[in-house]
C-alpha cells in the first residue's frame, strides 16, 4: 500500500502524465509484484481491455487520476463503487427516452427501430436517410459504435461526392477511415453456478497470476446477492473476461480452475459464455481516434472518438456531453 501511495503521490506532481507512447507496465515497472498483480493489472485490463505490456499509460493514468483523487458526484467520492441491479438497459437508453417523452414530447419525435444508413447536407439542414424514409434537422450527433458510424460515413460521404460537395466529402471519407482503421478486443463472460453458493461479496477482484492465460478474468459478479428475490439467480456467478481470447470450451475451462485455485470453489458448472468479439478498441499507447467533430453541424459521440477515457461507460457520457457542448457553439 505505502508503495502505491509513494507511486499516485509522484503521478499527482507530475500532473498525472508520461511521455507519450509509454506502456502501463513500463509506467508501473518500480512497483511491487504484489500490487501489479492485485490492483493495477486487473484494473488495466478491466479498464483499457488490454494487458499491462499493451496498453496506453497516458489513458491508464487519467482513470487512476479521477478514481484516486476525483471529485467525484456527491455524495460519492470519485472511487465509490456502484453495482446496478438493473440491467444497464433499463438504467440508461430506456430511461433517457421515457425523461424525453414526459418533457419534451413536443419537441422531439422518438423513433425506436429506425436504422439510419447515411446524413446528407442540405441548405441550411441535414438529412437523415433510412430506407424508405428521412428526416430533416439542423444538427446531428452520430452515436453509435465505430462500425456502423465508419459505414455510415463513408456512404454519406459518397452522396456528398454525388452532390458535388468536395470539402465534405473527403472529410466524411478522412473519419470513416480513421474509425474502420481501429482495432478492437473482446470481453466475454462467463456465467457458472453451484448449489448454494455464495461469495464474501457482490463483487469481487481476482487476482493476476505469473501466466494469465491460466487467469483470465479479473472480476466476479454473485448474481444471488445482485438479485436477492430472483431464485433463479441464486447460486449464479459472473466472471468477466476482458481483453478474451480463445475458443469459448477452453476460457470456460481456464475460469473454472481460475475460481478453483483463487476462491475455493470446487463444484462450479458453466452455464453460458458470452462474447463480445468487438467490445472495445484497443487503446494502445499514441493510438490516433476518430475526431469528434466531421463537420458543421455533424459530431459524434462514442467511448470511441478522440478523448481522455477509454472504452467505458464513462468516456461515452463524457462524449456525450462534449458533443452537445460543441453543437451549442455559435460556430455550430
Amino acid at each position: 500500500r505505502w508503495a502505491l501511495v509513494r507511486q499516485s503521490i509522484h503521478w499527482q506532481r507530475t500532473g498525472f502524465t508520461c511521455p507519450a507512447g509509454t506502456t502501463v507496465a513500463t509506467l508501473c515497472r518500480r512497483l511491487p509484484d504484489r500490487v501489479m498483480q492485485e490492483l493495477i493489472e486487473p484494473l488495466c485490463v478491466s479498464a483499457l481491455n488490454l494487458p499491462s505490456q499493451q496498453a496506453c499509460a497516458q489513458v491508464f493514468l487519467r482513470v487512476m487520476r479521477d478514481a484516486l483523487f476525483g471529485a467525484g458526484f456527491p455524495p460519492w467520492s470519485g472511487s465509490t463503487l456502484l453495482l446496478p441491479r438493473r440491467d444497464l438497459s433499463a438504467l440508461f437508453p430506456i430511461r433517457a427516452a421515457s425523461w424525453l417523452q414526459e418533457n419534451h414530447a413536443k419537441r422531439f419525435d422518438l423513433r425506436l427501430g429506425a436504422r439510419v444508413g447515411a446524413v446528407r447536407m442540405g441548405n441550411p439542414q441535414w438529412s437523415l436517410l433510412g430506407e424508405g424514409w428521412s428526416h430533416q434537422c439542423d444538427r446531428v450527433i452520430w452515436a453509435t459504435a465505430a462500425s456502423p458510424a465508419a459505414k455510415a460515413m463513408a456512404q454519406s460521404a459518397t452522396l456528398a461526392k454525388t452532390q458535388g460537395q468536395e470539402a465534405l466529402a473527403q472529410a466524411l471519407f478522412h473519419w470513416s477511415d480513421s474509425a474502420d482503421a481501429l482495432e478492437h478486443t473482446a470481453i466475454a463472460t462467463v456465467y457458472a453456478w453451484a448449489p448454494g453458493l455464495r461469495l464474501p461479496k457482490p463483487m469481487l477482484a481476482l487476482r493476476a497470476e505469473p501466466n494469465a492465460h491460466e487467469a483470465p478474468a479479473q472480476f466476479v459478479f454473485d448474481r444471488g446477492q445482485l438479485h436477492p428475490h430472483d431464485m433463479a439467480m441464486q447460486g449464479v456467478l459472473a466472471f468477466v473476461v476482458s481483453a478474451a481470447e480463445g475458443e469459448r470450451v477452453d476460457l470456460q475451462r481456464r475460469v473454472v480452475a481460475q475460481a478453483r485455485r483463487q476462491l475455493g470453489i470446487e463444484q462450479l458448472k458453466p452455464i453460458q459464455t458470452v462474447v463480445e468479439k468487438r467490445a472495445t478498441f484497443a487503446c494502445t499507447p499514441s493510438l490516433k481516434r476518430p475526431a469528434q467533430q466531421i463537420a458543421q453541424g455533424l459530431v459524434v459521440a462514442g467511448d470511441f472518438v478522440s478523448g481522455p477515457y477509454p472504452a467505458t461507460l464513462e468516456g461515452a457520457v463524457r462524449s456525450a456531453r462534449s458533443a452537445v457542448l460543441a453543437l451549442k457553439s455559435p460556430s455550430q
